[in-house]
């Protein structure tokens, strides 16, 4: 179960990453933006999976 989180955590932490990359190569404010929520959300994500996979280890 904890490799099954700690797999989502890797998912969202790479797609954090190319969000924040194309927000830097975005030509547009709207475009980059965009890729700075969802960099955000993705980054978010993955915050909220460690926390569980820490409370499930001091469980």
């Amino acid at each position: 179960m904890v490799t099954d989180l700690q797999t989502k955590v890797e998912k969202y932490e790479i797609k954090a990453a190319q969000c924040e990359e194309s927000a830097r190569q975005a030509t547009d404010s709207p475009q980059r933006a965009l890729y700075e929520v969802l960099a955000r959300y993705y980054g978010e994500l993955a915050t909220d999976f460690r926390q569980v996979i820490e409370k499930r280890k001091a469980a």
